[in-house]
């Protein structure tokens, strides 16, 4: 079973995090910032404070983890393509971002999850919802509602 990469590159991403994410100013960001609109701190593709990110109020942006998902929207969907040289793009690109990162978190569950010592219906399940998932570019109910049912029943086994 073929994975996608669930580590965030940033050099093979178009910013998307900085760019669709919603800041509101406070504990974590020190900015509002809308969704579509890119960060301040952003040049070009890097951010121009990442080694400074905490000191200058951006804590938020040193938890967060796309889990691969902005570089896979913008390598494999867009090839390469980034909406700094085509603004066109940008709708598309969040959307896909938007859809596509919620599958990556429930990814990166699922293959932790392989810590655990399962009963073989739990892991055959694991392994259909990992092959299922790597396969969908949409956050579809039928899958969110498989693995939130694979999940309780995983904490249901631990709890034993």
């Amino acid at each position: 079973m073929s994975l996608p990469d669930l580590t965030s590159d940033c050099m093979n991403c178009a910013a998307l995090c900085c760019v669709s994410l919603v800041l509101d100013k406070g504990k974590m960001f020190a900015i509002d910032k809308p969704a579509g609109k890119a960060c301040p701190n952003l040049g070009g593709h890097l951010c121009t404070i990442h080694e400074d990110l905490e000191d200058k109020g951006f804590k938020g942006c040193t938890l967060y983890d796309c889990a691969g998902a902005g570089q896979r929207v913008t390598q494999e969907r867009f090839n390469g393509e980034s909406w700094r040289d085509a603004p066109e793009l940008l709708p598309a690109m969040m959307r896909d971002f938007a859809n596509l990162r919620p599958l990556h978190e429930r990814l990166t569950m699922l293959v932790a999850a392989e810590k655990y010592s399962l009963t073989p219906e739990l892991e055959e399940r694991r392994q259909q919802l990992i092959r299922k998932t790597s396969r969908i570019w949409s956050d579809s109910p039928t899958a969110k509602e498989a693995f939130d049912a694979f999940i309780r029943d995983l904490r249901t086994h631990a709890g034993s």
